[in-house]
């Protein structure tokens, strides 16, 4: 049996060059970042999605809606072979890819900041033209503020994460202190 990993992964190559083909690549990609937002935020869409006992005809209807007004064809091509397929189950997974593979082609970075109280405008500006500098690219960048980090920041580049926020400062010196202790994290639970 081959890797659900993998079988996404090679549907999402075949549709970015099948949408490409049809010069429908980016409208394709917002329409995946919909999508997986749908499913994600409804776990009952999934579900429903992957039931056996739903008709096909049912499922078909559900994501046409789901594109909302004039979808791409390369969409609609998409739906009939994930249906022909009985890939519903993985639809999620084949979205992701899907959009993970345009970034990579696109050479688009994803960026989320996370600090403990806003930052200007002209500060984030500033840290979104030096991501673009660096990767030679676009960034999709979204900053959020969160009180709990306690100062400082998160910042994420893609698979690359660097906390430096008082939070994960305070958690990284527990950990340090709870080691040179002989402390195992298990034993941490009753220390605290």
């Amino acid at each position: 049996m081959m890797n659900a990993g993998l079988i996404s992964i090679r549907y999402a190559k075949a549709l970015y060059e099948y949408a490409l083909g049809r010069n429908e690549e980016q409208a394709l990609y917002q329409r995946m970042q919909t999508l997986s937002s749908m499913l994600r935020g409804i776990p009952k869409l999934r579900d429903t999605l992957s039931s056996p006992v739903v008709p096909v005809k049912y499922k078909k209807e559900i994501l046409r809606e789901a594109a909302g007004p004039e979808p791409e064809q390369s969409y609609l091509d998409f739906v009939r072979l994930i249906l022909k397929n009985n890939r519903e189950g993985m639809l999620y997974d084949i979205v992701l890819s899907y959009q993970t593979y345009y970034r990579r082609r696109k050479n688009i970075s994803i960026v989320h900041l996370t600090s403990a109280r806003p930052m200007s405008e002209e500060m984030l500006t500033r840290i979104r033209r030096q991501v673009e500098k660096r990767t030679r690219g676009d960034v999709e960048f979204s900053a959020h503020t969160d009180p709990t980090v306690g100062g400082g920041f998160i910042f994420q580049l893609n698979d690359m994460r660097l906390d430096a926020s008082v939070r994960g400062q305070l958690a990284r010196l527990r950990r340090l202190l709870l080691a040179s202790a002989g402390i195992g994290m298990r034993e941490t639970e009753h220390v605290r």
